[in-house]
């Protein structure tokens, strides 16, 4: 017996294989401007526009299976995010992820730009966030003073920082690994992900006294987002 879909024929014999890819993209320019919902919905057009036969969920109003670990603080501009997408079961052919790169760079906008995707083994289990790493110039004017804040902060056991939502969160016991260049005013920050509140690249630049030039003279930029299955973070 066969059902046609599409105008493809397919056997009802024919066992349905959950196929997942994973993506990695990058937002920059003017698109670090719209926030995560809006991302999403961009996403969702984009995909329409590129005809994906993607898994969509139940209920009255079904939404495209797809998520990203973490999700990209508005202002600021990614070029290692994680994106996972479910491909219907009811595809009469699996998707080639090398074609599907081609089709979304083909019909995407500026600012939005897709990088690799591969597809995902069964046993591999769903993207999970350990560490985010973030690159800030810092204005020559402020560089004496963020060297001094750099080195009280990496010698205290605890700093506490204030979060927007009026919540309190130890940004020492984020960082990874914080480096930088007084020369060139490169900041380089490893923000390990952790439960419950979280301190953010806005936290740790708060108690590095610079939260006050984020988006006037800084604008961080999320460089890698390192998964829990990929290199261990060390530990110190």
């Amino acid at each position: 017996m066969t059902s046609a879909t599409n105008g493809v024929r397919r056997s009802l014999d024919e066992p349905m294989v959950r196929q997942r890819i994973r993506i990695r993209f990058g937002k920059s320019g003017n698109l670090k401007y719209i926030g995560h919902k809006d991302l999403m919905r961009s996403f969702e057009l984009l995909f329409r526009r590129a005809r994906l036969p993607l898994a969509m969920s139940g209920g009255f109003h079904p939404k495209i299976k797809m998520s990203l670990p973490s999700a990209l603080a508005l202002g600021v501009e990614g070029f290692d995010e994680v994106l996972e997408l479910e491909i219907n079961e009811s595809a009469q052919q699996p998707v080639d992820p090398t074609t599907l790169l081609t089709d979304l760079n083909r019909c995407s906008v500026k600012g939005l730009d897709f990088y690799s995707a591969r597809q995902l083994d069964k046993q591999e289990t769903k993207a999970k966030l350990a560490s985010s790493t973030f690159e800030i110039t810092v204005p020559k004017e402020l560089c004496p003073q963020t060297v001094n804040r750099i080195s009280a902060f990496l010698s205290a056991d605890s700093v506490i920082a204030e979060k927007s939502n009026g919540k309190f969160v130890n940004a020492r016991a984020a960082i990874n690994e914080l480096r930088f260049s007084q020369e060139t005013g490169q900041l380089t920050v490893e923000i390990l992900a952790q439960n419950g509140p979280e301190a953010g690249i806005r936290e740790i630049l708060q108690v590095l006294g610079l939260e006050k030039e984020l988006f006037k003279s800084i604008f961080p930029k999320r460089v890698r987002c390192r998964l829990t299955e990929e290199t261990p973070i060390q530990e110190k």
